[in-house]
């Protein structure tokens, strides 16, 4: 009996030496009975262990009790885009280090990156911004982190910042497309303009069919007074398929005033895209600038061919007959799109300015009966088209009204008689075999 008292003073003697160890007056001690865990100070640990059959819980135990479950319970809120939870989730596990309990279950790099979004999507950016640095603290060359990073201070208005974080990720070497955009918006944004062309071009070391950078890279050198012709051209010539690539250039020398090489552009290009209508559009618009009105006539008919509902093709096709003084093809193709068109007040000027121009080529010194019709059928679809709301050539219009050129009651009465009776006049001769119409007796006449 001795013996066993003595055995059991010496496990009270030693558990107290283990538990001075690990609690001190005035501190506190986590314990737990298997049922649930608490923390309390030292003295109130001490009872609970003696008395109630407590005992002290290390951070080991806690890590293998709550890691599983953090792990598995953020991931979920993640995914279900409970920001709240999930952030909370990921804290507690850090605060746990739970990646030291098992870096496979909780990889550090992921945890800050998914608790960062999280505070994110809440909108706590000054939040996120302090677990990425603690992450980086820890993870100093993730660039998963620094672009998160970059993120937020982007979001907090810390331009300066953000751009110091852009450059790390630029000296890293990755090569991202969004990320380095943003850096190249930064510097452009404080006219760093040197700086957004190398980033630029950087981007496009990697990803040289981009698009989108190619052409911020061309509107970039046009705000620095630049010329972006060879960009538009480098981009051109590496994807002749690419047909907005080819209008694009194409557009491009025309402004520069090279037509004929716009023309051989989109004529190499047409040959990979026959069915593409602003191919064909582009091209018969430059050979029109080009005073080449045969060959932009023939483009355009291939267009209409492709699309017969399109009435603004069958009237350029019009137009270009009209620049030759082929009024009677340009008549046709002006007939087709009142026809297509309904009627429309688009299509209804552009007859009467067809007649109109075919007056003036016509007429002499003075006028005739023929050129007064002519004039007055052009002035009556000029007040149709006005009717409804198009008054684009209004000045055509007054000139008519203003210089005694439209058919009249003069000119009525010295018709002859069988054409008085039949009530309408068509206009004849030579220069308007074309014509078609006739000028209906107004009323008053």
């Amino acid at each position: 009996m001795r013996n066993y008292l003595w055995a059991i003073i010496g496990l009270i003697i030693l558990f107290s030496a283990s538990l001075d160890a690990q609690c001190k007056r005035g501190e506190k001690l986590r314990i737990t009975n298997d049922v649930e865990i608490k923390v309390v100070d030292c003295r109130e640990a001490t009872r609970l262990i003696y008395n109630d059959g407590w005992y002290p819980y290390s951070i080991e135990d806690e890590r293998e009790d709550r890691c599983p479950q953090l792990a598995s319970s953020s991931a979920e809120y993640y995914r279900s885009s409970n920001w709240e939870l999930s952030a909370n989730a990921y804290s507690e596990m850090m605060s746990l280090r739970c990646d030291q309990w098992d870096s496979d279950w909780v990889n550090p790099n992921e945890v800050y990156k998914y608790w960062a979004v999280a505070l994110e999507y809440l909108g706590k950016f000054d939040e996120s911004e302090k677990v990425l640095i603690q992450g980086l603290e820890e993870l100093p060359d993730d660039t998963d982190l620094m672009i998160r990073l970059a993120f937020s201070f982007k979001k907090q208005g810390k331009m300066d910042e953000m751009i110091i974080e852009y450059e790390r990720i630029l000296d890293a070497g990755l090569e991202d497309t969004d990320t380095l955009r943003d850096l190249a918006s930064a510097y452009g944004e404080q006219g760093r303009i040197d700086e957004q062309v190398s980033i630029l071009k950087k981007i496009l070391s990697f990803d040289p069919n981009n698009s989108s950078i190619q052409s911020e890279l061309a509107r970039v050198y046009e705000d620095s007074g630049e010329d972006p012709l060879e960009i538009f051209k480098a981009r051109f010539e590496d994807n002749p398929e690419n047909a907005a690539y080819a209008i694009e250039y194409a557009d491009k020398l025309m402004s520069n005033g090279d037509v004929d090489s716009a023309i051989e552009a989109l004529e190499n290009t047409l040959s990979y895209n026959d069915s593409n209508n602003m191919v064909y559009l582009t091209l018969g618009n430059a050979y029109n600038e080009n005073s080449d009105f045969e060959e932009a006539v023939k483009v355009l008919e291939d267009l209409f061919d492709l699309d017969r509902n399109n009435y603004r093709v069958a009237m350029l096709i019009s137009d270009n007959n009209m620049e030759l003084d082929e009024f009677d093809d340009a008549y046709e193709w002006a007939s087709k799109a009142l026809k297509v068109s309904k009627n429309n007040a688009e299509s209804l000027a552009h007859m009467g300015n067809l007649y109109y121009k075919a007056m003036n080529a016509c007429r002499g010194d003075t006028f005739s009966r023929n050129d007064k019709a002519i004039a007055s059928l052009a002035y009556n679809y000029f007040e149709q088209a006005q009717k409804k709301g198009n008054s684009k050539y209004f000045k055509q219009k007054k000139w008519l009204e203003e210089n005694d050129v439209l058919f009249g009651r003069a000119d009525w009465f010295m018709l002859d008689k069988d054409i008085q009776t039949a009530g309408k006049v068509s206009p004849a001769g030579r220069c308007y075999d074309w014509v078609s119409e006739s000028l209906t007796k107004k009323s008053d006449w």
